[in-house]
């Protein structure tokens, strides 16, 4: 359960922040804790002693939540050195389980390429595309788009200005994420040509950019118009893939198979699939892609507990539980798929206020779009947890609409105190 013992950040948690501030050159506003490295299921802990309800996953990244013991097994299973390897020139036997793991869930492809991140997953399905594509002048990616941090990935990027400010990026253009998308799609190819068109990509629901699922004439109106010209489709699973929209892949529930796709984050490794990779060997490498023994056995073996937990079937269920019990609250535009759920509030100020009282309060939750709450808890939540993490949201939001209401304490030192930052 929810054990807060100290001010959040605790006074352990604060001396470690303030010389992280200091010295690391992305910081950026972290949840202000630092992680113990205990904790158990959708709980974690502080290194000052103090227990949170975990419902931001780690940006997705922690599906099944903290020291599952089949996954703690493989980690002191490893008793010799090194366990990562330059995995595109020097082969482990792990790399081509992992491929055979990443294609047994994924219909249809026949071939992945192992990195390790979801932009460097991205980067890849964009040289995949582009080298099918020798009169591309443009790429086309869609409002609210985030797909990555690295150059080739933030030319598809529609989200926060910040992300792009200062640097040089590829031509691209923006569609919109309503069912209009396909008319500007066959605008713009009728004003360039179909050639002209390097790929399109799209989020099946979208990540950074708010939680937003597209509707179905939306994607197969977009889908429809790639496959009749030819253009590769390209679907990006970094955030909404493996299995937290209660299917395997979130372009699933559109009936759809693209050209190419991006995953990560849960898989514990970068992966980019498609059917349509280039045949010259170095057209794509990866120094430590395919060769970090641990986190190969720790996404294999994810993929295996899903199936055997039957985490799919679990993951719609609780989704559905989830956003029941978010209608009974006073929040707007409430959406979702699974375990990826969202809600609105009036503002980013409010939106912001309720992030850091949750955390005061043992809740992580993560902001999304302009004024948007993520709830993305580990596969392995049950009903009464989000029991506790709803009513923990509740008491917030009765908090921070008080009159006059304003944070203040160390806890600013960190985060933006609802200052829409």
């Amino acid at each position: 359960m929810i054990n807060i013992k100290t001010k959040i950040p605790g006074p352990k948690s604060a001396r470690f922040l303030v010389e992280l501030k200091k010295k690391n050159g992305g910081y950026g506003v972290p949840h202000p804790l630092v992680f113990s490295g205990k904790g158990r299921g959708v709980y974690c802990e502080d290194i000052d002693g103090n227990r949170f309800l975990d419902f931001a996953s780690q940006i997705a990244t922690n599906p099944l939540g903290y020291n599952h013991p089949e996954l703690l097994k493989i980690v002191k299973s490893l008793k010799s050195f090194p366990v990562k390897y330059a995995g595109q020139d020097f082969t482990v036997r792990e790399h081509l389980k992992m491929i055979d793991k990443v294609l047994s869930i994924s219909k249809g492809m026949k071939q992945a390429f192992l990195s390790n991140s979801g932009a460097e997953a991205v980067e890849n399905a964009i040289k995949i595309a582009m080298r099918k594509r020798k009169e591309k002048k443009f790429t086309i990616s869609f409002q609210g788009a985030f797909h990555g941090r690295t150059l080739g990935a933030l030319s598809l990027h529609h989200s926060k200005p910040i992300h792009r400010k200062g640097y040089m990026l590829e031509p691209n253009k923006e569609l919109p994420f309503d069912e209009s998308a396909g008319d500007k799609l066959k605008d713009i190819i009728k004003k360039h040509g179909s050639q002209s068109v390097g790929l399109v990509i799209l989020e099946h629901l979208q990540g950074e950019g708010g939680y937003r699922v597209p509707e179905r004439k939306m994607v197969r109106g977009v889908y429809s118009i790639c496959k009749n010209n030819k253009i590769p489709y390209i679907a990006d699973e970094v955030q909404a893939g493996m299995g937290r929209t209660g299917k395997w892949w979130s372009f699933e529930h559109y009936g759809i198979r693209p050209d190419v796709f991006s995953a990560a984050k849960a898989l514990q490794v970068g992966a980019t699939v498609s059917n349509m990779f280039p045949d010259e060997p170095g057209a794509l490498s990866s120094t430590w892609g395919g060769g970090s023994v641990v986190d190969m056995m720790l996404g294999m073996k994810t993929i295996d507990i899903i199936k055997k937990e039957k985490l799919l079937q679990k993951n719609r269920k609780n989704g559905k539980y989830m956003m029941k019990r978010l209608n009974e609250l006073e929040v707007g535009n409430i959406r979702g798929r699974g375990l990826m759920t969202a809600f609105d509030l009036q503002d980013s100020r409010e939106r912001d206020n309720l992030v850091i009282e949750s955390a005061k309060r043992g809740l992580l939750v993560l902001g999304a779009g302009e004024k948007g709450i993520r709830l993305i808890p580990p596969y392995v939540v049950n009903k009464k947890e989000i029991d506790v993490g709803l009513s923990v949201l509740e008491k917030s939001m009765k908090e921070i609409r008080k009159k006059g209401f304003k944070h203040s304490g160390k806890i600013c030192n960190f985060m933006g105190c609802g200052d829409g930052s």
